[in-house]
């Protein structure tokens, strides 16, 4: 149980830094980022996806534990 609200936290983490990121090389490329290389569309995008799928994750995380509970009672 404790175990699966850590992976909860750690997927609604690892997806705000991700939307975090996609904004900052969509509005101040380069900023705080140490390659000399901008990022393209694609890459913008594929950080947004990734964003994405670690919310869906979290959610579904989140789901199956709230049946696991339900299925205790």
């Amino acid at each position: 149980m404790k175990l699966r609200k850590i992976a909860v936290w750690g997927l609604l983490i690892a997806g705000v830094l991700g939307v975090i990121t996609g904004l900052r090389d969509t509005f101040a490329p380069g900023f705080f980022n140490i390659s000399p290389q901008v990022k393209t569309k694609a890459d913008i995008i594929l950080q947004f996806v990734s964003a994405a799928t670690f919310f869906a994750l979290a959610f579904l995380f989140r789901l199956s534990s709230q049946r696991d509970a339900n299925k205790k009672q």
